[in-house]
């Protein structure tokens, strides 16, 4: 029998009144993941199991849930299509029956605004219901235009029309961080994404604080708008750089010091963001977590609980984090020192230092960081994907 009557996911939200919790995946998926993880659970932990699952969301009662927002991507929704394929094949037949000129790359983009808005709808009792607080629904552009700020602007504008509790997501490139300044000037809620390290997070901070003093000099309304920047604290510390990196500092890079390195960035990010005299108007999001390193921790959630800030988690995180830490302790700890041995080894190493000094990488490299270079190709492809299923589809009407 598990040592708590709550789940590891109940008493992670409840370490502080500012932690949200978002899913990390298309909302439109939730549902059938629910049912396949009480399928597979022991036959005594289903009943359990199913009651705390409908804790973290309730279409019919989302006010009284415990996911607070959502974030999505081309890669995401690119899931949601294959799970939920039955689904999904009427809307994008029906998308490029009514568009017979439009090529692949463009019926994609109207697939991807269709199963946003469709997701988005989910969450909008708990966007008017907490006052425009809650219930935010990221939407990203497509990452293949991580340079180009005119038709990511353009992009950017047709998410935003879909809904109001809409939230768009732009890439942590110089370019990206510009159009987050344009965007919050309009009043638009931003997520910047494909952000890893400590340089990305302060530019980002300072591009939203300069939109917003453009926006509320023009009289801008603010009242739906929030700002947050997402770390995704997993793909810096798996690059094979960090590896080689360490390796020539004589570090052995263990599963261990990996882990800390994330927790260490967000840590830093969140002292940052949270710092009254900076004027900083943006909260820290953490997402991409890893397992481990121990079989019954999860140091990337853990060592981070209660601080004023979002977590973003996937699928396969709760999986995990439900079972490994489902007897664990659950207590803020967000603002704990690193150990010294640990943060010691760290220094030591040039990969690691660059992403956690301030000024260690300059906003025009950042789109070369090899953390953004993977990303952006994994969710590039996924962008290819949704286009190969619409040619797919067309040899079937």
């Amino acid at each position: 029998m598990p040592k708590f009557e709550k789940s590891s996911m109940q008493r992670l939200k409840e370490c502080s009144d500012m932690f949200e919790i978002w899913w990390d995946s298309s909302p439109l998926v939730f549902k059938p993941w629910t049912e396949d993880m009480v399928k597979k659970a022991d036959p005594e932990k289903r009943d359990m199991l199913k009651e705390q699952l409908k804790v973290l969301f309730d279409p019919d009662n989302p006010a009284g849930c415990l996911f607070d927002g959502v974030t999505t991507n081309p890669k995401l929704t690119n899931t949601a299509i294959g799970i939920l394929k039955d689904e999904m094949i009427p809307i994008v037949d029906g998308i490029i029956k009514d568009n017979p000129a439009m090529d692949n790359y463009g019926l994609a983009w109207e697939t991807y605004k269709a199963i946003t808005k469709k997701g988005a709808a989910l969450y909008m009792p708990l966007f008017e219901g907490s006052g425009y607080k809650k219930g935010y629904v990221s939407a990203q552009v497509d990452p293949r235009l991580v340079t180009d700020v005119k038709k990511m602007l353009s992009q950017a504008l047709e998410l935003k029309g879909l809904s109001e509790n809409i939230m768009v997501k732009c890439p942590g490139s110089h370019e990206g961080i510009y159009l987050t300044q344009i965007l919050t000037s309009l009043g638009i809620p931003t997520n910047e994404t494909l952000v890893f390290h400590i340089p990305q997070v302060v530019e980002v901070a300072r591009a939203v604080k300069a939109g917003l003093e453009t926006g509320k000099a023009n009289g801008v309304d603010y009242s739906q708008w929030r700002s947050v920047i997402t770390i995704m604290i997993g793909r810096f510390e798996e690059r094979p750089e960090f590896e080689a990196s360490a390796k020539e500092a004589g570090i052995e890079l263990t599963d261990e010091l990996k882990r800390w390195a994330g927790v260490a960035i967000a840590r830093k990010a969140h002292t940052i963001l949270n710092d009254a005299s900076r004027g900083f108007a943006s909260k820290l999001l953490l997402c991409s977590a890893r397992p481990g390193p121990g079989p019954d921790e999860v140091l990337h959630v853990e060592k981070v609980a209660g601080g004023n800030m979002v977590y973003t988690m996937n699928p396969e995180i709760i999986d995990d984090f439900m079972r490994m830490c489902e007897n664990n302790e659950i207590y803020a700890q967000m603002d704990d020192p690193v150990p010294g041995g640990i943060i010691d080894k760290l220094l030591k190493i040039p990969y690691f230092v660059e992403g956690y000094s301030e000024d260690g990488i300059a906003r025009k490299d950042f789109v070369d960081h090899t953390s953004f270079k993977m990303t952006r190709e994994q969710f590039s492809g996924s962008m290819a994907e949704i286009e190969a299923f619409i040619d797919e589809r067309k040899d079937n009407i």
